[in-house]
């Protein structure tokens, strides 16, 4: 039989050992966690009904719009502003829309612009006139253009 002294040494730091083990780290892999595309027998998912989830500009804003109906369609003001259903257009630069928030005849649109060599994000309000002729933005008001 073991003397006590030496069933202590050996028991107590197993027993210290046994009760203060924590869980082992999750093992590391090279691989990388590829996302799979749903089988035939998963549905696929349904896109969330919010104006940030499908940005569309209102019909009522679109078109070109500049400072002089004399300029409409020429190019020669840098004023010109064309609104598409999820495109902004500006003399120098243009936005792909990534959020429309629609308050009546005020609009806050949000959009990636690339011009002149940059890349930005911005927020743009627009507010149209009640006969729908005038659209006001950023101090600036512009004239809707004729059809073209």
């Amino acid at each position: 039989m073991y003397p006590l002294p030496t069933l202590r040494a050996i028991l107590l730091p197993a027993i210290l050992a046994a009760c203060s083990q924590e869980a082992a780290p999750p093992a590391v892999t090279n691989e990388i966690e590829r996302p799979t595309a749903p089988g035939p027998e998963a549905p696929l998912p349904t896109p969330a009904r919010s104006s940030s989830a499908t940005p569309v500009i209102p019909e009522a804003f679109r078109g070109e719009w500049n400072r002089l109906v004399a300029d409409c369609g020429t190019g020669r003001n840098d004023s010109q502003l064309w609104i598409g259903e999820r495109q902004l257009r500006f003399y120098e630069s243009s936005g792909a829309v990534l959020s429309v928030r629609d308050q009546g005849r005020t609009i806050t649109v949000r959009a990636r612009y690339t011009g002149e060599g940059e890349t930005w994000e911005a927020e743009r309000r627009f507010t149209l006139s009640a006969d729908g002729g005038t659209l006001s933005a950023e101090g600036m008001e512009r004239t809707r253009c004729p059809a073209q």
